[in-house]
């Protein structure tokens, strides 16, 4: 999911408390008020995407880019076991580093490599300014 802050611009959010009847309302379609968790701003935004709905996402953070877990590495609950043996899948937000089980299928495989990639990317470099220069 796309969904920032406006005020940061970080993807570190959470739901925010439903303070209206109206905000109940609109949650019904998935439109929900969000808190950044970097700046504590709240802010209303769509959170579901039609497009989107079919894939699994963390339940935390609503990213898509998920890795896998075993069953062996990992003490699995009951409810989560059950769900594992109908053949739900076992996936990893490895940002927010939540475990979760889901029946979807995942958009997009997390690669940590393209996160480095990515990292380096906004970070500013002062060997590149002397190349310049």
């Amino acid at each position: 999911m796309s969904v920032t802050c406006p005020k940061c611009g970080s993807r570190n959010l959470r739901y925010a408390h439903l303070r209206t009847q109206s905000e109940r309302l609109w949650s019904i379609l998935g439109i929900r008020p969000l808190r950044c968790r970097s700046c504590y701003c709240r802010f209303i935004e769509r959170t579901w995407r039609i497009s989107t709905m079919r894939f699994a996402r963390c339940p935390r953070c609503w990213r898509m880019d998920l890795s896998r877990w075993s069953r062996n590495d990992y003490r699995v609950p009951f409810f989560r076991g059950l769900l594992l043996s109908l053949g739900a899948s076992p996936y990893r937000c490895e940002y927010c580093r939540v475990n979760f089980v889901s029946f979807r299928r995942r958009k997009e495989k997390y690669d940590p490599q393209k996160r480095k990639a990515k990292r380096r990317s906004t970070q500013k470099h002062p060997e590149n300014h002397e190349m310049a220069g």
